[in-house]
């Protein structure tokens, strides 16, 4: 599985790295909290390979990758929205 191109296209579909406020993660999810939810495509973020449902609440976003995924995914976008 290519956890850098699922980073990459959660990060497009999350309306681009400036729109993340905050990202953190539990066992199962990533949680984002964007800054203008109007960017977001939901219907493509749920089209990504491994993620099993998306939804909201208070603003935040929980991405369903599931136990062992969502760590390698959470690594990938550190990555990519912490590169220049």
């Amino acid at each position: 599985m290519d956890y850098a191109l699922i980073a990459k296209t959660l990060i497009e579909h999350l309306g681009g790295k400036e729109n993340i406020t905050a990202l953190t993660h539990c066992a199962t999810r990533i949680r984002v909290v964007p800054n203008d939810e109007e960017k977001i495509n939901k219907a493509q973020i749920e089209k990504i390979a491994s993620v099993k449902g998306l939804f909201s609440m208070t603003r935040q976003y929980q991405i369903i990758f599931g136990v062992g995924v969502v760590n390698k995914v959470y690594n990938a976008l550190l990555a990519q929205l912490n590169e220049n």
